[in-house]
């Protein structure tokens, strides 16, 4: 097992009455870091699925954990609003595979039902209305039963049933109105897989021949749309996967081939014509992001990956580094990619100027236990020079202070018994009884939440403070 450097502990005096413990930030973790049982890392996940904003990873036991996001979005679904950089858990169990367009995530449960959270003003959510009221937490598409495969891109949404047919809603194109519950795409075959792009949607059928639809050419006033058209050349596929407006597909013989699913208007460029990726050869699975790219798996574990952005005559796939047993993969515009490992781990890496990042894994959430319960937070602790904050309402209220909180001037006053502390997130100023605290115990805002410094505020109202490393772990005690 890789060594883990070893945290410490930095111990102030306030008035000589208040010890203010801070932690260290934890240590950059490397694929070396990765074996044994490491509970700093995200573990025992199974699928991992992106989005535009967010990212998402299915554990062994169903349970769901999800990061990125942005405010008022409700694609966490955690029954917050607000985005989180670590994994949280959003509220639903037996999972089995996740999709995520740009203000909606859908889910397919083990039993075939599929369930939706985020925003619904293009009825994206399928629950048969249009709303500006957002979904914090996951609602059934009761229309949708026996489903085997779900897809979701910016607005749009689909589902494949078992019995082969195609189910879409919200946004689909760029022309019709949007619809608030699914409706069955008509003239296609029978379905194996399906995948969403901006403004089209493709389709695998059971002869290995790949269906596209939806917005032909933009800016035409109107666009121009097409009806269920064929891929054009005789190839067999075996996996589909779509990028914004290009499609991708893993031919019978491991090689990949894109094509223009669409395109702005008068640009030149033929549309379904596939084109060789070079260096491809013995993909086995495809994944698309949400900004043009592509990544593969290779039957050796190892990822490749390239940009289409640019349209060019051909593409060429490079390797990301120091990935060799990869199972699964997901890439999201605004977090990054990701690929899931053998071992139940989840690497990130970014792309610059055609090379990938080194991989780093995804560390898991810091716990804060109390009375043998782990709290539910709006989004987990975090460590900032050294300062280890929490939200402000998590923590504090089940500790019996009472919180009174003025968002219009970001202020706040915490109560208990006769300590009264007072916060002011826009002068980053904090008091205890009067008195104005010292700088490294102000309070920070993140993601718009009020953090505060955890174990001032806990020792401060009376309760003990413990930091378990190898547990990953805030333990606070309650005085008897």
């Amino acid at each position: 097992m890789g060594m883990m450097r070893r945290r410490s502990f930095k111990t102030a005096i306030l008035s000589g009455l208040i010890a203010v413990v801070t932690l260290l930030m934890p240590a950059n973790l490397y694929a070396s870091d990765l074996s044994g049982n490491n509970e700093k890392i995200l573990s025992d996940v199974v699928a991992i699925s992106g989005g535009e904003r967010a990212v998402y990873a299915i554990k062994k036991d169903g349970t769901v954990w999800a990061w990125g996001g942005f405010r008022d979005s409700g694609l966490l679904g955690n029954g917050y609003t607000v985005p989180s950089t670590s994994p949280v858990q959003m509220k639903i169990d037996n999972a089995k595979d996740i999709a995520s367009g740009s203000r909606l995530t859908l889910i397919l449960k083990k039993d075939g039902t599929v369930w939706a959270t985020g925003s619904n003003e293009d009825g994206q959510l399928g629950i048969g209305i249009t709303s500006y009221d957002k979904a914090l937490e996951p609602v059934q598409i009761k229309e949708l039963v026996n489903v085997k495969a779900i897809a979701a891109e910016s607005n749009q949404s689909l589902a494949l049933l078992e019995d082969g047919t195609v189910w879409q809603w919200g946004k689909t194109d760029r022309v019709n109105p949007p619809s608030n519950k699914p409706v069955k795409v008509e003239g296609l075959f029978s379905g194996l897989d399906i995948s969403a792009g901006n403004g089209s949607a493709m389709m695998l059928d059971d002869r290995g021949k790949v269906h596209v639809w939806g917005t032909r050419l933009f800016d035409t006033n109107p666009d121009k749309l097409r009806n269920p058209t064929e891929i054009s050349g005789t190839k067999e596929y075996t996996a589909i996967a779509t990028s914004r407006q290009r499609g991708a597909a893993i031919q019978t013989d491991g090689t990949v081939w894109t094509w223009n699913n669409s395109k702005q208007f008068p640009t030149p460029g033929e549309l379904l014509i596939p084109v060789k990726v070079q260096r491809t050869e013995n993909a086995r699975q495809i994944v698309g992001g949400s900004s043009s790219s592509f990544s593969i798996i290779k039957k050796d574990g190892t990822v490749w990956t390239w940009d289409s952005y640019w349209d060019g005559p051909s593409y060429k796939a490079l390797q990301v580094k120091g990935i060799n047993d990869a199972v699964d993969l997901a890439s999201s515009q605004f977090s990054g990619h990701y690929a899931l490992l053998e071992n139940g781990t989840v690497m990130k890496w970014t792309m610059e100027l055609g090379e990938s990042s080194e991989p780093k894994p995804v560390n898991a959430p810091i716990k804060v236990v109390m009375k043998g319960e782990t709290l539910s937070l709006v989004i987990p602790p975090i460590i900032i020079n050294n300062v280890s904050y929490v939200p402000l309402r998590g923590v504090f209220e089940p500790l019996g202070a009472t919180i009174e909180w003025n968002q219009g001037n970001f202020t706040g006053v915490v109560k208990k018994d006769d300590i009264t502390i007072e916060i002011n997130t826009s002068s980053e100023g904090m008091k205890l009884n009067g008195k104005t605290l010292t700088g490294e115990l102000k309070p920070i805002s993140v993601n718009y939440v009020t953090m505060v410094p955890l174990r001032f505020l806990s020792e401060t109202l009376g309760a003990e403070v413990k930091w378990q490393s190898d547990k990953n772990t805030i333990y606070i005690n309650l005085p008897k």
